[in-house]
């Protein structure tokens, strides 16, 4: 991320779509990037774009219950992308942790994600714990387990 500043905000569905379709059905058998949930009045669509505006990265939060804590507030993480160029940067270490402040502030115990096994170093190095098995993902075939992070 040297030399590089991003902003951190927010965006509308259409505006991530793109970027979502570029890094997460890259290779996969989906060509649907939305989620059911991209829409409800709930789901806040973070951001990092460049000087020039263009979208970096994007995340997608919404509260939903931690499946093994049903009773604890949380929120999910969906749609972690940061385009290809970038990966590795910081980028999306600083949108995660813009993310868990925002959680933080709803009052969220947990903050949890699905995520691809190929992602599970850069959520541990974030702060995450891997729970669970494996499991596999239906619409991009791909190993995935849950990540949270506890908050209180």
């Amino acid at each position: 991320m040297t030399g590089h500043s991003y902003d951190i905000g927010t965006a509308t569905t259409a505006e991530i779509l793109p970027l979502r379709m570029a890094v997460l059905r890259d290779g996969t058998p989906s060509r649907d990037p939305r989620y059911a949930e991209d829409d409800h009045d709930t789901t806040l669509h973070l951001v990092a774009r460049g000087a020039d505006g263009v979208i970096v990265a994007t995340s997608s939060w919404l509260p939903r219950h931690f499946p093994p804590e049903p009773d604890t507030p949380a929120v999910q993480l969906r749609g972690m992308a940061v385009d290809k160029t970038l990966q590795s940067r910081g980028v999306g270490a600083s949108l995660l942790a813009a993310g868990i402040e925002r959680a933080r502030g709803l009052g969220a115990v947990n903050v949890w994600a699905r995520a691809r096994d190929s992602a599970l170093a850069f959520y541990e190095r974030n702060g995450m714990t891997v729970v669970g098995d494996a499991f596999t993902d239906e619409a991009t075939g791909m190993s995935h387990h849950l990540v949270v992070v506890r908050l209180a």
